[in-house]
């Protein structure tokens, strides 16, 4: 039986949802909202960040 791939399917959603993040604090910066901005970008950082470590794991889950 094929192993499906949780991590690497999560890993891809959480950068697409950091993506999504950095929209939103983009968009928040040009209504000069500068506070939901800077809370917003630190959400994106911390998921592109956890994606990332995420990411190592399913590397290192892959290699025998």
């Amino acid at each position: 039986m094929r192993k499906l791939p949780y991590f690497q399917v999560l890993t891809v959603l959480l950068f697409g949802s950091s993506l999504a993040f950095f929209w939103q604090c983009v968009a928040h910066l040009g209504r000069r909202d500068y506070v939901a901005a800077a809370m917003l970008l630190l959400i994106g950082v911390s998921t592109l960040w956890v994606g990332s470590e995420l990411a190592r794991l399913a590397l290192a889950e892959r290699e025998p």
